[in-house]
């Protein structure tokens, strides 16, 4: 347990170092966050990385344990384990929204309008375990490494993180192949015309095919 504690500390830290000046510098809107948030966001974190690891972890273990040994390139299976991740996230996240009782523990991370680099650890456990099981089944059944594995949760766990980051940034040459903040956000919008649309972590074209795609206004 330790060593994990470890590991989740110095991922927060590394965070806290990037994106707290990052959103002193150029941020969306003035919003400080407060103690309590800090706090509660924080927790969050640490517990359900825990839940993960000894419940959602442990299920991929035995899964794993069922595969064939991995053939083929690491480069193609970290590649196909980004894709197919991805996938596997959008239809999760699309059932979060949909589904009223995965919905109870998902709106606890859509409770703020607005967002900040810490709102992205801001979920139930419950919500955290079950979407990182989902999006850890490619690479179970594709059988990447614990190597393999590490580097594609440590990247999209980044890329969480400056999804929800207050900044300003448009990043309009690539906003039409990668998620933004501002894609992001618009997710998160309370306004109702707004309601289900950019589920997308990485990739906009899912929302795009399965028309739940919302343009940001220019």
């Amino acid at each position: 347990m330790l060593p994990l504690l470890l590991g989740t500390g110095i991922f927060l830290a590394l965070m806290a170092g990037l994106f707290i000046p990052l959103e002193g510098w150029a941020p969306r809107r003035a919003l400080p966050i407060s103690a309590p948030t800090i706090g509660l966001c924080v927790a969050l974190l640490f517990v359900d990385v825990l839940a993960m690891e000894y419940l959602g972890g442990a299920l991929l273990d035995a899964l794993a344990a069922l595969r064939p040994e991995p053939t083929g390139a690491a480069g193609l299976r970290i590649a196909a384990t980004l894709v197919l991740a991805e996938i596997a996230g959008y239809a999760i996240h699309r059932l979060m929204h949909r589904v009223p009782w995965l919905w109870r523990f998902h709106a606890v991370h859509h409770a703020p309008e607005h967002l900040h680099w810490l709102a992205a650890w801001r979920q139930h456990p419950v919500d955290f375990v079950i979407h990182g099981v989902v999006v850890g089944l490619p690479g179970v059944l594709l059988g990447a490494s614990l190597a393999d594995f590490v580097s594609v949760v440590l990247l999209r766990k980044t890329y969480t993180t400056f999804l929800h980051a207050n900044l300003r940034w448009r990043l309009r040459g690539l906003e039409r192949w990668i998620a933004t903040p501002d894609y992001h956000a618009l997710h998160h919008s309370h306004a109702p015309q707004h309601r289900d649309r950019n589920f997308a972590g990485m990739l906009p074209v899912l929302d795009r095919l399965f028309h739940t795609h919302a343009k940001l206004a220019r």
